[in-house]
């Protein structure tokens, strides 16, 4: 299962980790493609890392759309799994970034293409919801690291619809899948704290609201 990057506390993190960060943001910020390319090819799931802590939440292909990166460049990271519809900090996905500058030649490849297209609106107020779940279930296991909660929007590009944030403190975190996406999309979360037998919980979020729907697995 892919997953999200919502940890902004860096002293969560290994010195190690922070290290490998911090060179593909700054390699990113330089359009240094090759060395953010190279990195990616390592480790895939670095196509949509972001500088720990940063704020200004911009991952590679954010960048590639402000530097007017090369097209290959954008195909070679969107087809590493780089996510389109991520927004930045300020709201922006990469394609808002490429309209912003001018870039007309990388807009239609930075175009969000869901594999599990479902409505904005949709998607909004569940996330909002999400959110509000992710807030109630750290603070029940009394999580003082910062987070950057889920965008769902980006469970549209995810080929199995899935995702998982691992949250520390928690000793756990939450699944969260999109289901029915082309009909009538609602999310299935599963959150748990792996060193409290029977902590977990299910829940089904849907565009009115969030609903336990089973609990004390785990």
């Amino acid at each position: 299962m892919a997953q999200w990057d919502g940890v902004t506390d860096r002293e969560a993190y290994k010195e190690t980790f922070l290290a490998e960060r911090d060179r593909l943001a700054d390699a990113a910020h330089r359009g240094d493609w090759a060395g953010v390319l190279a990195a990616v090819a390592e480790a895939p799931g670095l196509a949509n890392g972001r500088r720990i802590g940063g704020r200004s939440g911009w991952a590679p292909l954010h960048q590639a759309a402000w530097h007017g990166a090369p097209a290959e460049v954008v195909e070679q990271l969107v087809a590493a799994g780089a996510w389109r519809t991520l927004r930045s900090a300020d709201g922006e996905r990469p394609v808002d970034v490429a309209v912003r500058h001018g870039r007309e030649a990388l807009v239609p490849l930075l175009e969000p293409a869901p594999v599990h297209p479902a409505p904005e609106r949709a998607l909004r107020a569940m996330e909002h919801f999400l959110h509000a779940l992710v807030r109630v279930r750290t603070e029940e296991a009394a999580v003082t690291t910062a987070l950057l909660p889920m965008q769902v929007s980006v469970l549209t590009e995810v080929p199995d619809a899935a995702l998982w944030f691992a949250v520390p403190g928690m000793y756990g975190g939450f699944s969260v899948r999109l289901e029915d996406a082309a009909t009538t999309p609602w999310l299935t979360i599963k959150s748990h704290c792996r060193v409290v037998g029977g902590s977990g919980q299910t829940h089904r979020i849907t565009p009115d609201g969030c609903a336990l729907v089973e609990e004390g697995w785990g």
